[in-house]
């Protein structure tokens, strides 16, 4: 008799495993019954989604460069007859004022020769033998996709390759003559615009990857991994057939997606350009929603298991009225009383568990005084740090404070420079020396804003020589330069530059003199 009461089991392990053995029995049932309400309707409603998603893509696809189709037809249509280049000039300004994704607008003479061009780029270059040119003779006003190497090198490119959308229109006087031709090179930018508008405020998974393709195949816009690159998919196939729908399919990184497909159709007299719109979502990350059913069918039989174990421990409290002993123990050492819990030999896991609580109490008491010091100590010492901490910041605000104010208040124009060429520091007399004003200075490359055209490239390969070798000979020189105001009028100056080069900050300066006042 003694040999079975040391060998019997405890309550709570007869309990728990009863507990464990419903939890896995309901668990398993909801989850067989959750796998037959997944209907193929839920799999059609996400693929149908994500078709949908890129229906609407290739719809704002369309539509925006309608827009730009149109805008840029009606700039033409007023430029026919006669060119006034002055009127010229103030049209396709204020085009691109209108509208910043035009990276370049230009009009020529019927030759192929640039008139007048925003910003004055590739102004007096022949252009002849571009396509843009030589389609819009022809009458076909729209060009894919292209790069342009010459007209990046002059815009600058940071991050991905420049590209461009052509969009060009032939000028042609009362007599129906060609005077000239309109060429505009929209930015693909606008393309990442379009996508952002759609993806991002929506706040959709960032698992939903758009991808543009053209009529040959390859990906104009889309992941890193393959942009550029040439689809041969069902999709694609479809797309290319003018249909719309959603495609399961394996992809050349092996991966399974689930792929949204539409085409370009234009919009009113805008042809398109023959465009495929993917939407794709990793086959895992789109029936998610069919998961998610199982995971709330679980929760709902993991909620059932926990009504049945509240139910089984109301009953064994009800029977084991001795452990209602060490509960008031234990809301005693909740409520912070040293308190002893009685001994009791009814259970094993009652002594174990009064031993246990004896010991808590002791350590808990030791514990409580230790941790109360150290928090004494620790509140001081932060106190202190702070205190160091505040000083600190406030005498390097007042030493920034007073540094900008000498440089705002000094008789002559300051410009600051990064080591990357963009304008960091501009006083309120540089703003009235060239005509920029601070807000419209600042993050700008000093090059394309003061510096004229025909020293740009000078002044490039000097900051990119100093970067290669730290060397930099021009440091506190005066020199005599030629810099533009906002107007484009070329202004002398005399400039005496220098250099902070330290770890924490790095940077250019020049104090400006107009040598006209000289004059």
């Amino acid at each position: 008799m003694g040999s079975l009461t040391q060998r019997r089991f405890s309550l709570g392990a007869w309990l728990a495993l009863a507990f464990t053995l419903l939890s896995l029995l309901l668990t398993v049932m909801l989850t067989v019954f959750s796998d037959r309400t997944a209907s193929t309707q839920v799999r059609q409603s996400i693929g149908a989604n994500l078709a949908e998603l890129a229906n609407q893509t290739t719809s704002r696809l369309d539509q925006a460069m309608f827009e730009r189709y149109r805008e840029v037809r009606l700039i033409a249509n007023r430029l026919n007859g006669p060119l006034d280049l002055a009127e010229v000039k103030s049209e396709i300004d204020a085009l691109q004022q209108s509208y910043p994704t035009y990276a370049w607008i230009g009009v020529t003479d019927p030759a192929g020769k640039v008139l007048v061009a925003t910003r004055n780029m590739l102004e007096g270059a022949d252009v002849s033998a571009r396509p843009w040119f030589q389609n819009a003779l022809n009458g076909q006003a729209m060009g894919d996709v292209h790069e342009a190497l010459l007209l990046a090198q002059l815009i600058g490119s940071q991050g991905e390759p420049l590209r461009f959308v052509d969009i060009a229109f032939a000028l042609r006087d009362g007599a129906g003559q060609v005077t000239g031709v309109l060429g505009v090179h929209l930015s693909w930018r606008w393309a990442r615009e379009i996508e952002q508008a759609i993806f991002v405020p929506v706040g959709r998974s960032r698992t939903i990857d758009p991808l543009i393709v053209s009529r040959t195949g390859a990906v104009l816009l889309g992941p890193p991994e393959v942009q550029g690159t040439v689809l041969n998919l069902p999709s694609v196939d479809a797309a290319n057939r003018g249909e719309r729908g959603f495609v399961r399919e394996t992809w050349p990184d092996g991966e399974n997606y689930l792929v949204g497909y539409s085409s370009d159709q234009g919009f009113e007299d805008y042809p398109g350009l023959g465009w495929r719109v993917l939407v794709r979502q990793d086959l895992d990350e789109a029936y998610a929603p069919v998961d998610q059913m199982h995971r709330r069918m679980l929760l709902g039989g993991l909620l059932a298991a926990l009504l049945f174990s509240l139910l089984g421990w109301g009953l064994a409290r009800w029977i084991t009225r001795p452990l209602l002993g060490l509960a008031d123990v234990a809301r005693g050492l909740e409520a912070g009383y040293a308190v002893k819990a009685p001994e009791s030999n009814a259970y094993d896991e009652l002594a174990i568990l009064g031993g246990a609580f004896n010991s808590m109490v002791k350590t808990l008491q030791h514990n409580e005084e230790e941790l109360r010091q150290l928090n004494v100590s620790l509140e001081r010492r932060v106190q202190e740090r702070t205190a160091e901490l505040q000083d600190s910041v406030e005498r390097v605000d007042d030493n920034e404070a007073r540094t900008q104010a000498v440089i705002d208040t000094a008789q002559e124009p300051f410009i600051g420079m990064d080591f990357e060429g963009c304008i960091t520091d501009w006083n309120t007399q540089a703003e009235k020396l060239l005509g920029w004003s601070r807000e419209e200075a600042l993050g700008e490359s000093l090059a394309h804003l003061v510096v004229p055209e025909r020293y740009q490239v000078a002044f490039v390969e000097a900051l990119a020589q100093f970067l290669s070798t730290g060397n930099a000979p021009f440091v506190g020189q005066r020199m005599k330069r030629i810099l533009v105001d906002r107007e484009g009028h070329e202004l002398p100056v005399e400039m005496k530059i220098g250099l902070i080069n330290t770890e924490r900050l790095k940077l250019f300066s020049a104090f400006i003199r107009d040598l006209r006042e000289q004059a």
